[in-house]
């Protein structure tokens, strides 16, 4: 084996995908992940092509079924992930295998990297699988390849990000069942609570503004205030970043210019310009750093130190009072 097949070689990784793939449980997962899928999309097309309700092809609802199915694998695939990675480090230490795992020659940021990437990869296998069923809008027109290929690399990262908190929650707490639990309220914080906080950032931003202007004596139609860079935190919200892509695909201009005019402005034009690139950077350094918490609670090492410093300041106080005695 050569030097950098070495480096890229993870046996975690190897182990969990092989036994993923070879568990009937999974190939029946994609079975039905795609007949969802398919019948949806058979459906819409019996609706657009033969309904008779209309003496014209909508080539707007091809659209519109291009976004459902888009919608439905992405919720699909919010719904796997932590599934998937919840119970990777927690269904470890409850086989009592965890242990055997730490006394290897791997690196705790190579185990907990190992467990992440087999989950991505299932689910990526699951987003593969699903193409050609999405592709079928391209017999239609009004969809581009590239708009495609935005759709998986927005997949793939939004699937590192929730499954980073997965793995984090799994080495955090002891059992699959609530590491599962605190996995999808991650989840629902991430991409519920950031848009509500906005949401009430907006609000009590119009209140002070409404009171400043009663006050100065102001027309209520000037601002004030700008509070466009309180939307900064929605580059980490993978939903936004969704309807951000959805919408330049088919409007030209994505959700942020319009929450940006708003909120009274105060983003750079280049990061509204450029929401969904930067917010990918945002996600996929998140989940470095969320990776990076995990594999220092996994690591065995840190409770020795932690126990070792608490052993010095012990005896440092210990020596202490006998000087003073």
């Amino acid at each position: 084996m050569s030097k950098w097949k070495k480096k890229l070689y993870n046996p975690v990784y190897v182990k969990e995908t092989k036994l993923r793939v070879r568990n009937i449980k999974f190939a029946l997962t994609i079975l039905f992940y795609n007949l969802i899928l398919i019948g949806i999309a058979v459906f819409g097309f019996e609706v657009l092509f033969n309904s008779g309700m209309n003496d014209y092809v909508n080539y707007g609802t091809a659209i519109g079924l291009y976004v459902a199915l888009v919608v439905l694998e992405s919720v699909m695939v919010g719904f796997l992930v932590p599934s998937f990675t919840a119970g990777s480090i927690a269904g470890e230490r409850e086989k009592q295998t965890l242990e055997i795992l730490l006394t290897t020659t791997m690196k705790p940021s190579e185990i907990v990297w190992g467990k992440l990437m087999a989950s991505i990869s299932m689910v990526l296998l699951l987003v593969v699988s699903s193409l050609p069923v999405i592709s079928i809008v391209f017999t239609i027109g009004g969809l581009a390849l590239v708009d495609l290929l935005q759709f998986v690399v927005l997949v793939f990262v939004a699937a590192l990000l929730m499954g980073s908190i997965g793995v984090w929650a799994s080495t955090a707490i002891k059992k699959t069942v609530p590491a599962t639990v605190f996995t999808f309220a991650g989840i629902v914080v991430l991409c519920g609570v950031t848009a509500i906080l906005d949401g009430v950032i907006y609000i009590i931003g119009n209140i002070i503004e409404m009171n400043v202007n009663h006050v100065s004596g102001l027309a209520a139609s000037s601002a004030t205030l700008h509070l466009g860079p309180a939307l900064l935190i929605l580059l980490i919200n993978p939903v936004v970043t969704l309807i951000e892509m959805l919408m330049c695909q088919f409007r030209g201009h994505g959700l942020i210019v319009t929450l940006e005019r708003t909120f009274g402005g105060g983003i750079p034009d280049i990061v509204v310009d450029h929401w969904f690139v930067i917010s990918l950077i945002c996600q996929l350094v998140l989940t470095f750093f969320i990776m990076k918490l995990a594999a220092k609670l996994l690591d065995p090492l840190r409770v020795k130190k932690s126990r070792k410093k608490g052993k010095k300041h012990e005896s440092a106080v210990g020596d202490g009072s006998g000087q003073r005695d």
